[in-house]
């Protein structure tokens, strides 16, 4: 027995649908299965197997979906034309497939490379940032101990004076 199905939803593309049915066609021992992207929202499959089989996949698919699939209807209709063996097809879509994941994975490695461009930047731009806080810091510190050496020097000549001044008043009233 040979059908088409016909997938249509807001999100049944790049989600990972056309491996979703190819798995479900192997479990269901059919011997031939294609999938693919029809526009932007639909998925179309062609699959042929024993007819026991074939219904078994169709009861499946009504009721299972990848996750995040979004899938407005479901529609099965016999089909008469030629469909590729399910091997054939799974060695075709696997080397499909392994070309997307190279290409992602260039643009995530150019990514990533300027990703730490950007953090040897910061790093470098932080480092002088810290250099700079510890000059000020520093000059900060310097500027205290001087303000402290002069504020000493004044406090000792006025602990001094009183000194003096205390023991005027003290001789001046006759306690020693």
């Amino acid at each position: 027995m040979k059908r088409r199905l016909l997938i249509e939803g807001e999100r049944v593309q790049d989600i990972g649908y056309r491996m979703f049915l190819l798995n479900l066609a192997s479990e269901h021992n059919l011997t031939g299965f294609q999938a693919r992207n029809i526009g932007k929202r639909a998925v179309e499959s062609l699959y042929e197997g024993e007819d026991e089989f074939v219904r078994a996949f169709e009861a499946e698919v009504r009721e299972m979906m990848p996750e995040g699939a979004q899938v407005d209807r479901i529609q099965f209709e016999d089909y008469d034309g030629p469909v590729k063996d399910i091997e054939k097809f799974r060695s075709y879509f696997t080397t499909l497939q392994l070309g997307k994941m190279i290409e992602v994975g260039l643009i995530m490695i150019q990514k990533q490379d300027e990703t730490l461009n950007e953090l040897r930047a910061f790093r470098e731009e932080s480092k002088q940032n810290q250099q700079l806080m510890i000059q000020k810091q520093d000059e900060t510190l310097n500027e205290l101990k001087g303000v402290r050496e002069d504020l000493k020097s004044i406090l000792d000549e006025r602990l001094a004076a009183l000194e003096r001044d205390v023991a005027l008043i003290k001789e001046r009233l006759g306690i020693k």
